[in-house]
């Protein structure tokens, strides 16, 4: 079948709107991982690799462009409301809110079809993050006032579907970002005058990364899929990067001080899953792997080190999962009902489960909603209430046992056009 446009001006003006959405974005997620890169998706609870019918396959997987038709342009972006407590440290009972925080990390990608079994897109979406930002006089002031990693992934794919059964698509990963990090200085310094010195460190620096990704859908009965999906480890490393001291006047020479550097990486991730398709309505189970024990300890080097480089953030994390479950029902030509729901396990050993990132077992519950606006445009939209398991911690590495109440809602939308 042949299809009509202006090829390259429809993916040039894509590619422009993915830069536009990427502008801001910060993430709040298991560890410091994101998987909101689809509202469709996403509204089944995230079980989407064994269906990946829309463009977002780019994310869940690859394979499900070469099952897709024509040119498919998607874009939206996930809002983020999430809130947290801390009462502690025991023995103190002081509860400490975090600053209220809004997060929009963005998706866009655009796709096409080229009917004699290939298939190419490009997709940019923000893989990972962390945004904790607690009020400047609190208790752990020392360990963290606040954090900010962004990331965007720049992914680049191909697919190839031999007939209906089985398809395979690959892609290349380009993931960059920025690193903040603020505190107090934990250090104990003294003025000439002898009165405690409390200085505050701004580290600033931009970072990237590259990685790859692929997948296998395979489609043995005309009901039944498998699909699989794989996601590569990521350095995302940071070099001359920026401090600026505020409070540290005369202490210039025992303070750290030139250009940054670190590195975090960012987890290898594997999904499976198996769904159904029923006359008007799918169902599908996905169990996703996160490889979280490549992050030990987040290591920071200054060019000149001055009395010493800070104490490593150690973070020792564990190997984890997610299980998914999600479907759709088609209502009518125009309207479609999701549902799903996860669980996600969280990695951070008791032990090290800081005010950094706020840790804890969670239970995503997720609906949602597609209408066809048009023959050609239709929209897909999200809501998830993320409940984490309340965490007390009484071994605290960092003498800082307390408990820790988290909770967060997630609101998304996507607009997409299909020729």
């Amino acid at each position: 079948m042949a299809h009509k446009y202006d090829a390259p001006r429809c993916i040039v003006v894509a590619i422009l709107a993915a830069v536009v959405l990427t502008s801001s974005s910060v993430v709040y997620g298991s560890g410091y991982q994101l998987n909101e890169h689809g509202a469709r998706a996403v509204s089944m609870g995230g079980a989407f690799v064994a269906r990946a019918w829309d463009a977002s396959a780019i994310y869940f997987n690859p394979a499900g462009l070469g099952f897709s038709n024509g040119l498919n342009v998607m874009a939206g972006a996930t809002l983020i409301l999430p809130s947290t407590t801390f009462t502690g440290p025991y023995p103190n009972n002081t509860e400490w809110k975090m600053n209220s925080l809004a997060f929009y990390p963005p998706n866009a990608y655009v796709t096409y079809n080229f009917d004699n079994g290939f298939a190419a897109g490009v997709g940019v979406f923000t893989p990972e993050g962390l945004g904790t930002d607690w009020p400047q006089n609190w208790v752990g002031k020392f360990i963290i006032t606040k954090v900010n990693i962004q990331s965007f992934d720049i992914n680049p794919t191909i697919a190839y579907a031999l007939g209906d059964v089985i398809s395979v698509g690959v892609g290349f990963d380009y993931v960059l970002g920025n690193v903040t990090l603020q505190k107090y200085n934990s250090t104990q310094f003294s003025d000439p005058a002898g009165n405690p010195v409390e200085p505050f460190i701004d580290m600033k620096g931009n970072a990237n990364g590259t990685g790859y990704n692929f997948g296998v859908l395979l489609k043995p009965y005309p009901n039944i899929s498998l699909g699989f999906s794989y996601r590569s480890k990521i350095d995302f490393k940071v070099d001359n990067g920026t401090a600026t001291y505020s409070g540290a006047d005369g202490l210039s020479a025992l303070l750290p001080s030139g250009s940054v550097s670190t590195s975090l990486p960012f987890p290898t991730t594997w999904y499976a899953g198996i769904a159904y398709e029923g006359l008007n309505w799918s169902v599908e189970a996905d169990y996703q792997f996160v490889g979280w024990s490549a992050y030990k300890q987040l290591n920071i080097t200054f060019q000149n080190p001055g009395s010493g480089n800070p104490a490593p953030i150690v973070g020792d994390y564990k190997d984890s999962y997610i299980l998914r479950v999600g479907g759709e029902y088609e209502i009518d030509n125009m309207w479609t009902a999701r549902a799903g729901v996860f669980y996600d396990k969280n990695p951070v050993p008791d032990s090290y489960d800081l005010p950094i990132l706020p840790d804890a077992d969670r239970l995503g519950l997720n609906i949602g909603l597609g209408v066809n606006l048009t023959e050609n445009v239709g929209l897909d939209a999200f809501y998830m209430f993320l409940p984490f398991k309340q965490r007390t911690i009484t071994t605290s590495a960092y003498g800082f046992d307390g408990t820790y109440n988290t909770t967060a809602n997630l609101m998304g939308l996507d607009i997409s056009y299909r020729l």
